[in-house]
């Protein structure tokens, strides 16, 4: 069962590896941050820029119920900086979301998926599992890429999170 304790576990660390990674990208220069690398996304921007669609889309869905319509080829920002604001700001909003109660994490949203092609009923708590699963995929994808740069990106594991 996800907790509201787990909640904010998963928002610390999800802040803590979101600063790691865009502070890393700070060092970069504009043409390896956008440049075509065959990664699913292309570009280390561009899959920046896809993680906190998906987030901002699935939160949409944990708040109101409602999934919203996806386009995967959205681009919200298209300057870094801007990206790299909206993206901490989006993660402490995350911990806010930790402030919540049990109920209101295991309340069932229900919809109809085009994408799966079926009825989806889920708690809310397995929403946030999913974003945060999300995030891991793709960043891990930026990840080696920058091993591939010959950059150390450090540890990952949970209890180095200098946040819990």
């Amino acid at each position: 069962m996800i907790t509201p304790k787990f909640l904010e576990m998963m928002a610390l660390y999800n802040k803590w590896q979101n600063e790691t990674l865009l502070h890393i990208c700070d060092d970069l220069s504009h043409e390896q941050l956008y440049v075509e690398r065959k990664m699913f996304f292309g570009s280390i921007f561009k899959t920046l820029n896809h993680i906190l669609y998906v987030d901002k889309t699935i939160h949409t869905l944990i708040h109101t119920k409602t999934l919203p319509a996806i386009d995967l080829t959205v681009i919200l920002y298209a300057e870094y900086n801007e990206l790299k604001s909206a993206r901490f700001e989006f993660d402490e909003i995350l911990i806010q979301d930790s402030q919540c109660s049990q109920d209101w994490l295991n309340e069932v949203i229900e919809f109809w998926s085009k994408r799966l092609n079926r009825h989806s009923r889920m708690p809310r708590s397995f929403y946030y599992m999913q974003l945060f699963n999300h995030q891991t995929h793709h960043r891990s994808q930026i990840t080696s890429e920058l091993h591939k740069m010959g950059i150390d990106y450090g540890s990952t594991d949970l209890p180095y999170n200098p946040y819990y």
